[in-house]
């Protein structure tokens, strides 16, 4: 039977588990509380994990905009499946072939460029798009792991009374790590890459 992954409002029930006896709070201000730590919580993993997703980009005058979730490059193959290699962008004057540079920053977005105009298929680790309404899917493999992260900073924000806040981060880097030892075994360190719609 197929994975089926957890939705926002599995993540607040399970959250709420954790800190309010199972009781979903009614008051708005503390479900969006809640609802914040839980994507920030979503993009704590999201990074550890390194997850990767795949695009396919054509670049004109040697330069294409990349993805605004776009954080880091991990890989770029030109149409023939040949992988290309990053260079210094301040040594690109020189550069010929199956080379590629960043440019760009958070603010203004950031590009591929390369020497020729061509179609690349890239890899890169993104930022997950927050979960606003109770049917958006969780992206991490291990939700409870972004539920540990959330109820360990609400407790932080308490001034942690129950002493388990950094038991529950523990909890999340711990759960992170099975993430990726099952991912190294099963995908001989391929890494880890998520696909849009599953």
């Amino acid at each position: 039977m197929a994975y089926t992954p957890k939705t926002l409002l599995d993540l607040k029930q399970s959250l709420c588990d954790r800190h309010d006896s199972g009781t979903l709070p009614t008051d708005s201000s503390i479900l969006a509380f809640y609802i914040r730590w839980l994507n920030k919580g979503q993009a704590y993993c999201a990074d550890k994990l390194r997850l990767s997703k795949p695009a396919t980009l054509t670049t004109v005058l040697g330069t294409i905009a990349l993805p605004d979730d776009f954080l880091v490059i991990n890989e770029v193959f030109g149409s023939d499946n040949i992988p290309l290699y990053q260079c210094d962008q301040d040594n690109k004057p020189d550069q010929v072939g199956l080379v590629f540079w960043i440019t760009g920053n958070h603010f203004d977005g950031f590009y591929l460029n390369t020497p020729n105009n061509a179609t690349y298929t890239i890899k890169y680790s993104f930022k997950p798009a927050e979960m606003t309404a109770d049917d958006d899917k969780c992206i991490i493999p291990d939700p409870e792991a972004v539920v540990a992260y959330a109820y360990s900073f609400i407790r932080k924000s308490e001034t942690d009374p129950v002493g388990d806040a950094n038991s529950a981060l523990q909890e999340c880097d711990a759960r992170l790590t099975e993430i990726i030892d099952a991912s190294n075994i099963n995908n001989a360190f391929a890494g880890i890459t998520y696909q849009d719609g599953i």
